[in-house]
């Protein structure tokens, strides 16, 4: 009677999950045209004004903001989420206080192979590691 129990138990939770992870999905911002900002790099979080260190990917285009400088490129997605970035750069002004973290941000467009969304949460990947998460604005 217990092992039915738990076992009920178990099932339960999981359909439970899974629908969850169902609304998730299916509500998820959209890649194209959601602003996104920059909470997590290489691993670590990053604490970040609102303004600055934000992308946004529309028509192939990437846009964005890092510390002071405009970020821009192109990008491509494909089958299984796949994205990659091209012809990425910024413009020249020196911030010195984000100057580091803006250039890494700047290489891990460059190394992303593709990208998931969780609602409001997008994470660009590698090869199946995580580089960034950026939160839907």
């Amino acid at each position: 009677m217990r092992r039915l129990f738990l076992m009920l138990l178990v099932a339960v939770l999981a359909v439970g999950c899974c629908s969850s992870c169902r609304w998730r999905y299916k509500n998820a911002k959209p890649l194209e045209e959601t602003v996104w900002h920059l909470v997590k790099l290489g691993g670590e979080s990053v604490t970040l004004p609102s303004d600055g260190f934000n992308i946004i990917l529309k028509d192939n285009a990437l846009g964005g903001r890092g510390a002071c400088n405009s970020l821009l490129g192109q990008y491509a997605t494909g089958e299984k989420y796949a994205l990659r970035f091209s012809s990425l750069g910024s413009t020249k002004m020196l911030c010195p206080e984000n100057e580091e973290l803006e250039m890494k941000l700047l290489v891990v467009l460059s190394e992303t192979t593709h990208y998931d969304i969780d609602y409001d949460m997008l994470m660009l990947m590698r090869d199946g590691t995580i580089l960034a998460v950026f939160k839907a604005q």
